[in-house]
């Protein structure tokens, strides 16, 4: 009980007014009442954008960026009420009091820009706050469940194991801290640069805000900008890196249930598929193909020649996929559990 009352009572910190600014190569380092806020140009449209409290360092370490910053020109105007960071491709604007971030198109047309709260900390939780545009819609967050466009809803990065979920489950599997907003003055692509719990609400409480918070450390996010989504999502993918391309086969159509056993059962369902003319691809089996449900292994009675099974669902135009389980069963004797012990390979608590 005095858990709850006292985070009811915690206060809201801003990031606060202007108090000095500092040029840098491709950027500024702003100082304010609470905090500072960082921006740095990466490429004619792409802007990183950094929120600390005063004694937190600028750590540039990231889990999911890859690429680099250009060499981009940009110049700097320090006015009496903002400052303007500007490139051929977009300008931002930061004012002064109190501290709000304006994404601003080539023709100097609004298209992301903070709501008077700005960056706001409650505890260790740091959340922005961005105005929502007339129209303005949002596409994204990978694999989540809903409709297409996800304006007025909220949703949670929190990866987790929800098996038989449903239309409106939330959190899944992935966390993919990246969407485009889409309005009549253009579109723009913000990708969230923390691997805490993080929300994301898009007008779900208020039509005159989104809001975008994680549980702990900074606020850290890029903000995309170029006349066409193709461009704007060519940014994105060179900022977190680009997957190898699949094989065609991964692309067809896959039949995935649990579970297929034993190996009879398997090659009937695939020569069925194929005499009623049922177009697939691949063919997944799940844990009933382990022995005694360890993974890298086959049950001796179920699957008697897995070798032989591959090639003759080969020579029918099936690929076959094996899923694999994340942990390995306690049993000395069992090779991946030996060698994982021998080699100090598994996850530990704290205190071993």
């Amino acid at each position: 009980m005095s858990q709850k009352k006292s985070s009811r009572h915690r206060k809201s910190i801003g990031l606060g007014s202007f108090i000095s600014c500092l040029e840098m190569p491709q950027g500024i380092l702003i100082t304010a009442d609470n905090g500072w806020l960082r921006l740095d140009v990466w490429d004619q449209g792409l802007v990183r954008v950094r929120a600390g409290r005063a004694d937190e360092q600028h750590d540039d370490f990231s889990y999911a960026v890859v690429g680099a910053p250009s060499e981009v020109a940009c110049t700097v105007a320090v006015e009496s009420d903002r400052i303007r960071l500007c490139t051929a491709q977009v300008q931002v604007e930061v004012h002064k009091s109190p501290l709000r971030v304006c994404l601003l198109g080539a023709e100097g047309q609004v298209i992301q820009e903070d709501d008077t709260f700005g960056v706001n900390w409650l505890g260790q939780e740091v959340t922005v706050y961005k105005r929502l545009q007339q129209g303005e819609r949002f596409l994204g967050l990978g694999e989540k469940t809903g409709p297409l466009d996800k304006r007025g809803r909220a949703y949670v990065n929190w990866n987790t194991d929800q098996f038989g979920y449903g239309p409106d489950s939330d959190p899944l599997y992935a966390s993919i801290p990246f969407f485009l907003g889409v309005h009549s003055q253009g579109a723009y692509g913000f990708f969230l640069n923390n691997s805490y719990k993080s929300t994301f609400n898009f007008g779900a409480s208020s039509d005159r805000f989104a809001w975008y918070a994680v549980e702990d450390g900074q606020m850290d996010y890029f903000l995309i900008h170029y006349p066409t989504i193709a461009e704007i999502l060519q940014s994105y993918a060179g900022l977190t890196g680009k997957m190898p391309l699949p094989p065609k086969w991964a692309l067809g159509f896959q039949q995935c249930r649990y579970s297929y056993y034993p190996d009879a059962e398997v090659l009937r369902i695939a020569q069925t598929f194929r005499e009623k003319n049922i177009p697939a691809d691949v063919l997944y089996l799940d844990i009933h193909y382990m022995d005694a449900f360890k993974v890298f292994t086959w049950h001796k009675d179920h699957f008697r020649n897995p070798k032989q099974l591959s090639a003759q669902l080969s020579a029918l135009g099936f690929k076959l996929v094996l899923i694999v389980d994340p942990g390995i069963k306690v049993e000395p004797g069992y090779h991946s559990y030996d060698t994982g012990l021998a080699g100090d390979h598994f996850a530990k608590l704290p205190d071993g």
